[in-house]
């Protein structure tokens, strides 16, 4: 409707799960280095959190684009609320497998016949499971069943949980330690902050190829930063909006009056965006709570310990990506131990620790003695 108008190629605001417009922010990034590294690594479960609207499809959309169909194989499974049975069923048929009328026991030989024969012609068999905070714990309990099938080296079956926050809650529950413990690599992506979301409109908008890259004021997007908190599917819905207002009162570039109008509309009809009821409360107040000193201190603190982080997932991203030999390395190798080790006293009390030195130095031993790389 307002493509026209505002000269824009495409919509830049879809709500979809386009991995086409997908801004690499430094979570988003560190998320994907996570992800590359669990697989190249040979690590058993792996686990993409972050809250509705985050991102997480997206991510994986724009990592399966990215994986060679030629040595994979893939399967994406979305639909969570199922039975065991009925999700065994489900990857037999993405795998194209038979399973009618079959008794569960001859499902699972089918399933270890196929990834040994896979495993035999050298192909990767990846599972990747969306929406996974819906599993049930029985489904979740055949999902791990389903790991136990290796070579006694590497698993035939590299499994993707990918979810809301809650699925750290499901995965904690003492009924699922055995799967817990298998979980090799964990990744919480957390909302964009403001300089990221100034950025992710303007990646958006060039995307489309929009002839003004500042439609939006910077007013109106400290705005729309404000009421979305940072969540990426409520700053398209918002954008979207924003735009089609836009429009309706022929305007080519976007104030905060016009985003303040689309938030109050639609307040009025009862509806709040996704679950940022609290931060709406606030943008239009203009209040901060009583915390907010404490929490922007460490928010600082964590800042800069996620850039050293970060430089570290950029630089064992770069070496999971090159086809040269790990000793061709052996220097940044060296120099990359080192930094791990000066920064685990800092990382002590940080998510991002997570075992990163551990998951590091497997992957160099990995890289080294068997170069095996997706």
């Amino acid at each position: 409707m307002y493509e026209s108008f505002y000269g824009f190629k495409e919509k830049p605001f879809s709500t979809l799960p386009d991995p086409d417009f997908l801004y690499l922010s430094k979570n988003h990034e560190m998320a994907l280095t996570y992800l590359e590294y669990g697989l190249s690594s040979q690590a058993g479960f792996i686990v993409l959190t972050g809250e509705i609207g985050s991102g997480k499809t997206t991510l994986i959309n724009y990592l399966t684009e990215k994986i060679d169909n030629r040595k994979t194989k893939l399967a994406l499974v979305f639909n969570t609320h199922v039975t065991p049975r009925g999700f065994l069923e489900n990857i037999l048929k993405e795998w194209g497998l038979s399973c009618t009328k079959r008794r569960k026991a001859e499902l699972h030989e089918t399933l270890n016949d196929f990834l040994i024969t896979e495993y035999r012609n050298k192909t990767n068999v990846i599972l990747i499971i969306d929406e996974a905070q819906n599993l049930t714990f029985e489904t979740l309990e055949e999902i791990r069943m389903i790991s136990n099938l290796n070579d006694d080296k590497i698993p035939l079956l590299h499994i993707i949980l990918s979810g809301q926050p809650n699925l750290i809650n499901r995965l904690n529950n003492p009924r699922l330690e055995q799967l817990r413990q298998r979980v090799a690599v964990h990744y919480h992506l957390d909302p964009l902050n403001r300089e990221e979301t100034f950025l992710y409109i303007h990646h958006r908008l060039a995307r489309a190829q929009a002839p003004n890259p500042d439609i939006f004021k910077p007013e109106a997007v400290e705005s729309i930063y404000d009421y979305s908190a940072g969540i990426p599917r409520v700053i398209n819905l918002i954008c979207d909006l924003t735009l089609v207002y836009g429009y309706a009162e022929q305007e080519k570039t976007l104030d905060k009056s016009i985003v303040n109008m689309v938030v109050a509309d639609r307040k009025k009809m009862g509806l709040e965006f996704g679950h940022t009821a609290q931060q709406t409360a606030r943008a239009a107040s203009g209040k901060t709570t009583s915390t907010s000193h404490t929490t922007d201190v460490y928010e600082k603190k964590y800042k800069d310990l996620h850039n050293n982080v970060y430089e570290l997932a950029q630089l064992v991203r770069t070496l999971i990506q090159s086809d040269k030999p790990g000793r061709q390395y052996r220097q940044e190798l060296d120099a990359l131990d080192e930094r791990i080790k000066s920064l685990e006293e800092k990382l002590s009390k940080s998510s991002h620790k997570k075992n990163l030195q551990n998951y590091i130095r497997k992957w160099l031993h990995a890289e080294i003695t068997t170069k095996n790389h997706y």
